[in-house]
């Protein structure tokens, strides 16, 4: 039986407004930004049934401290149990709009991990936790024991025996042999097949190749009938050494070669904070507007290793400065994807008229107040 997390409930008044009609239709729609509370949003959408492929947030941390929003949620004697009804209720409504295939990124600091680590198990189950994807953000935060370089992104599925394998793509630069002097340069051999044992001949890459020496290997492959054509024809199949050829086949990988990989849970190649904020005080032409947003391309990197596709919605709670709109943007011009994405941010100390402004800078939006 799983760990049940519990805490005395905040206020009813503090989200009891009526669930509004919104000028929105969720068959057809553009990129759009909600100004307001993002609680009756949630259930406006929720009862419209609507559905998001990838849900990313970076909440409130329960820090105590005064930022460019309220981050304070404790009460006397506990500090925990506002902020966890505060993100219950939300998440619940966040799980309830994702496709069966979808997941949601969720940043927090060290201030609440724990308990939101808790209280997502028991929202999502434990069973459809990913990862912690912790982002080493620059200089990091120091005390008197210990200096902390990341922050932490929580990530869970929907249905994690739905969702797509995550990848990302790396850039070989490793290799630093040359053995049947290629004149593309220097390169290492990859695994492409499963040994005679391990391999299913019922499998539909299941075949025989046989090599410049004659040799004739009988297995199943990584790669279909046709790639594998194909890499013979373009001389990326080593086969050992002349004149035998009778090494097991494997895949000639060069430098500067895109190639995917499982990813990493530390995130180290991505801007810091310090970066992110002189990128947006240089998009809106003012310093200091926004307390440290996060870089455009960590996000970019939490939307690519999904693999969602081209057109996926994409849906930001707390959307802050609008950093997961520029992200989105950023995609689709990349890719010419036609994701679209849907922004909720209260306004307090003027956050959702920063955020309009800059989505505006970046993109067309469709702001619903």
């Amino acid at each position: 039986m799983a760990f049940q997390i519990s805490w005395t409930d905040y206020p009813e008044q503090w989200d009891n407004q009526p669930v509004p009609e919104l000028d929105f239709s969720p068959s057809d729609f553009n990129h759009t930004l909600f100004i307001g509370d993002n609680y009756p949003v949630l259930k406006f959408l929720s009862e419209k049934q609507f559905k998001v492929n990838l849900i990313y947030i970076d909440p409130p941390y329960n820090t105590g401290n005064d930022f460019t929003y309220n981050d304070d949620f404790s009460q006397k004697g506990d500090k925990h149990s506002r902020w966890l009804s505060f993100m219950n209720r939300r998440l619940i409504l966040a799980r309830e709009l994702l496709q069966e295939e979808g997941c949601i990124f969720i940043a927090i600091d060290q201030s609440e991990l724990y308990v939101l680590k808790l209280l997502c198990d028991q929202i999502f189950g434990e069973e459809n936790f990913v990862n912690d994807f912790m982002w080493l953000h620059g200089k990091g935060k120091k005390d008197t024991w210990s200096r902390t370089l990341q922050q932490h992104t929580l990530c869970y599925a929907k249905n994690k025996k739905n969702l797509k394998p995550f990848r990302e793509v790396e850039y070989t630069q490793w290799a630093t042999k040359n053995a049947d002097n290629d004149a593309r340069g220097n390169w290492f051999s990859g695994s492409i097949s499963f040994t005679e044992q391990r391999s299913n001949p019922n499998h539909h890459n299941y075949y025989s190749i046989t090599s410049p020496g004659g040799k004739v290997w009988t297995r199943q492959w990584q790669l279909s009938r046709n790639e594998m054509d194909e890499l013979i024809a373009d001389n990326r199949i080593y086969w050992g050494d002349a004149p035998e050829y009778d090494s097991v086949p494997r895949k000639k990988v060069f430098n500067d070669t895109p190639t995917e990989v499982i990813p990493r849970n530390i995130i180290e190649k991505v801007e810091t904070t310090r970066s992110a904020q002189t990128h947006l005080d240089q998009l809106l032409g003012e310093k200091g507007l926004f307390d440290n947003p996060k870089p455009v391309d960590l996000i970019t990197h939490l939307i690519e290793i999904t693999q969602m596709p081209s057109d996926a919605v994409i849906l930001d709670f707390f959307a802050g400065s609008g950093t997961t709109f520029e992200a989105v943007c950023q995609l689709n011009k990349k890719d010419n994807g036609s994701r679209r994405c849907l922004l909720v941010q209260k306004d307090e100390n003027e956050i959702a008229q920063l955020c309009k402004r800059r989505c505006q800078k970046v993109g067309n939006i469709t702001i619903i107040n």
